[in-house]
Parts: C-alpha cells; sequence; structure tokens
C-alpha cells in the first residue's frame, strides 16, 4: 500500500539527517533541500499509487484466470446454472448476463485420485427439507456434467457424481439416570446424534468418538457403550466401521429402513447408581 507523502517525505528527512555530508544543508521551511525532499516525496507517492493500482489490476486478471485446482472445479460446480447455455468471451467461459437457470448444486467437493489420475466431484442440492440435502436427478447430473465437459483443463478426466445420503446404524447400550423418562431420553439421544451428523462438513468423516460424545453430553446419560457402528451406501451391505468413516455420498443421515432408527436399535438401560 502507497505511503503519504508525509510519511515519504519524513523518511528522507530522517535519512537525511544521518548523513555527515549533508549536515551543512539548512533545514528551514524554506530551505532548498527541504523543498527538494517534498518534490521527492510526491515523486515517491505518485509512483507507489501507480504500483498499487498496477497489483490491482494484475490481482483482478489471476483472479479471474481459470487455474485448474481441485477447488476451482468445486467452485465452478457451485456455479452451474440449469437449463442455461455457456458463451465463451476473450477465451472466458460464462454464462450470458440474461441467463436465470437456477443454482441448484449448493454443496462440492474435488479430490484427485493419485492412482487412476481422475479428478472425483462429489455434488449436492438442498433438500426438500431445510437443512437437509438430495442428490440431483439423473437429468440433472446431464446437465452438469456436460458443463464441466465445456470447462474443464484439457486432458483432466472428471467423474461427476451426486449420490443419496449414506445411512449410519447404530447399535450398543446408553444407560440413563433411572428418575428420568424413558422416552423423553430416547428423543434427546436422537436429537443429539441428527445434529451431530447435520453438523459435518460436506465431504467430511464419522468418527465413533464424536458419535459417544454427542450422545454422553444429552443430559440424563451417564454412559454409553457402542457395540456396532456401520455405513450403508445404496444397496450395498453396510460397512462396519471402528473408528472413523468417509462418506461416500458426502452427507449422512439416520438409516431409514424399517426398525433400523437410533431409538430402534439403541437399548436404553436405567443407571440406578447414580
Amino acid at each position: 500500500m502507497a505511503r503519504t507523502i508525509e510519511e515519504i517525505f519524513q523518511a528522507i528527512q530522517a535519512d537525511a539527517a544521518t548523513r555527515a555530508e549533508l549536515a551543512g544543508l539548512s533545514n528551514s521551511s524554506t530551505g532548498l533541500s527541504r523543498l527538494w525532499a517534498y518534490v521527492a516525496a510526491t515523486a515517491g507517492w505518485t509512483l507507489e499509487t501507480f504500483w498499487d493500482r498496477f497489483r490491482l489490476d494484475v490481482d483482478t486478471l489471476v483472479a479471474r484466470a481459470p487455474v485448474g485446482t481441485p477447488n476451482w472445479y468445486a467452485d465452478k460446480a457451485l456455479l452451474w446454472q440449469a437449463g442455461d447455455t455457456l458463451q465463451v468471451i476473450d477465451n472466458v467461459v460464462s454464462y450470458p448476463a440474461t441467463a436465470t437457470g437456477a443454482k441448484l448444486v449448493t454443496r462440492a467437493t474435488a479430490k484427485e485420485n493419485a492412482q487412476t489420475g481422475r479428478l472425483f466431484i462429489k455434488v449436492a442440492k438442498d433438500g426438500a427439507t431445510a437443512g437437509t440435502l438430495a442428490a440431483l436427478s439423473n437429468a440433472e447430473l446431464v446437465q452438469l456434467r456436460g458443463y464441466f465437459d465445456r470447462i474443464r483443463f484439457a486432458g483432466t478426466r472428471l467423474e461427476v457424481v451426486s449420490r443419496e445420503a449414506d445411512r449410519l446404524q447404530l447399535m450398543g447400550e446408553v444407560y440413563y439416570d433411572a428418575l428420568l423418562d424413558v422416552a423423553s431420553v430416547q428423543t434427546a439421544v436422537r436429537t443429539a446424534l441428527l445434529g451431530y451428523l447435520g453438523q459435518l462438513e460436506f465431504d467430511g468423516q464419522v468418527f465413533v468418538a464424536k458419535l459417544q460424545d454427542a450422545i454422553q453430553a444429552v443430559p440424563g446419560v451417564r454412559d454409553v457403550l457402542l457395540s456396532r457402528v456401520a455405513a450403508r451406501v445404496g444397496q450395498v451391505a453396510p460397512v462396519v466401521f471402528a473408528r472413523v468413516y468417509e462418506t461416500a455420498a458426502g452427507y449422512i443421515v439416520e438409516e431409514d429402513l424399517p426398525g433400523q432408527s437410533f431409538t430402534d436399535t439403541l437399548t436404553f438401560l436405567p443407571y440406578a447408581n447414580g
């Protein structure tokens, strides 16, 4: 950032005061040396101001330039507009100013697979209920893939997916204060678990320890022992995990198979010793 004229002038004066060869010059307000110092300060301020403006122009150009990083692809997924066509102006691919298509994608991540060399892009849209996520429809996914075919860097192999939520299955025992109503405790535990899942970052990980923490934070819960923690993706057999699970869809919800909800599979036992 450019210094003010006064800051530059004072710097010149301070430097001049350290030079023995300049000791004989008058430092009066009308002295010639002081005048030249002010002229130099003004010229320096002008130059530094030009540098600032030039840097701003360069930063603007750099910001507009496609960089092709995974984060760039994830950001571009959020800018996709359903049903709109792209245009190319000055080698920049964008939508016309009159485009009105909805930006359906609200969550996106992109990761490169070192073994296959593919860039894996995972997306989701807002669900019908506030605070939930959902997969794109087949037609929407076709459009999104076509969009990436237009904007991708040459030679980049992409895999774009949008999946229904993973399902979390829990089995175990929850020990609660025997003085409390078990139904109220069950509801509070389920709410706590749903809250933990809901606050996960997109494409985040589920930690068994944090599931236990969420349960134990419920008032009245004295102890918890999770005997089986698993996640299901589509119709594939559930994957049991002991410490951490990386979501396949990018988000995860409670198992919705009959008899598999958290309150169905967690056993609530009264803890009578305190």
